[in-house]
């Protein structure tokens, strides 16, 4: 009896340790069915706003103490800086593009994802000049069950080069 006495504790330990089903993590990291669809709803929407070159839409995408860290360029803090950030880049750079989840991680109010784009921008009559870009987001999930951007930082992966426009 004495030496059944750990082996029960032990199974009992791993027991409570063990997630119930409604609690283990999904194919996707730990994010709920319901978190998939609503991070889906922001790539959704972050993809139109851009491709519209919508700053009041895209802003809004992101929470009021938002940090955004472009490439070689000083970070950008806050819902009004980045609007500002996105007006003069819309201005500038008139461009379409494509988002790709790589990695989505779910941990309770936060969630990481790992995105590459593909960034068009209107080349003449025939041709395009694309480029690939990586992002790292930091999303924060609010009361509503909606999630907003709460940091990103983005790089090139490759400089503009043409493109035949079949991607945009």
């Amino acid at each position: 009896m004495r030496h059944r006495l750990p082996a029960v504790a032990a199974l009992l330990l791993v027991a409570a340790c063990t997630p119930s089903p409604e609690n283990r993590p999904t194919e996707a990291h730990g994010a709920s069915a319901q978190d998939l669809a609503a991070i889906s709803r922001l790539h959704e929407a972050y993809v139109l706003a851009h491709n519209d070159a919508d700053v009041s839409r895209m802003t809004a995408l992101f929470t009021e103490d938002a940090v955004l860290m472009p490439t070689d360029e000083p970070a950008i803090t806050g819902r009004g800086a980045i609007g500002a950030h996105y007006e003069e880049f819309f201005d500038q750079t008139p461009s379409k593009i494509l988002l790709r989840p790589v990695e989505t991680r779910v941990s309770c109010e936060f969630a990481y994802e790992r995105l590459e784009m593909t960034v068009s921008l209107p080349g003449g009559s025939e041709n395009v000049m694309e480029a690939k870009v990586k992002y790292l987001w930091i999303l924060e999930k609010q009361k509503d069950g909606s999630w907003k951007i709460a940091r990103a930082i983005y790089n090139l992966d490759e400089d503009f080069a043409e493109s035949d426009g079949q991607n945009a």
